[in-house]
């Protein structure tokens, strides 16, 4: 049995804690939905829904990579306080319109870390 999305985002929240600048993760695509891995461990998940590949789609632009095709996986290198954006957009219902205005806000938030380097 694989890692719960709850247990992941646990982890991937206890992650943060340390402040980092340079953390390689992979978004990976399956037939269940699009994952985000660190050291091939599970940060968070969504799956294959409206909601969950609109997610998937805001995950991908806070990281400055495209959704990889299924079965492939992209790569990014991100600081503690991009990977909280990232990891916040993972966990938004798409279905609320309201979430929307949120994803923007931290996508802005997302260019803006990727562009000047920082961490915050």
């Amino acid at each position: 049995m694989g890692t719960s999305r709850a247990r992941a985002l646990e982890y991937a929240y206890n992650l943060l804690t340390v402040p980092r600048v340079h953390m390689r993760v992979r978004l990976h695509q399956t037939q269940s939905g699009v994952s985000l891995l660190y050291e091939n461990r599970l940060l968070t998940r969504v799956y294959l829904n409206r909601s969950g590949m609109t997610a998937a789609g805001a995950m991908a632009d806070a990281l400055g990579v495209k959704v990889p095709a299924l079965g492939e996986y992209t790569e990014a290198v991100v600081s503690t306080g991009l990977l909280h954006r990232v990891l916040s957009l993972s966990t938004l219902d798409y279905r609320n319109p309201a979430s929307f205005d949120l994803a923007r806000y931290w996508l802005d938030e997302a260019e803006s870390l990727r562009s000047s380097g920082s961490d915050s």
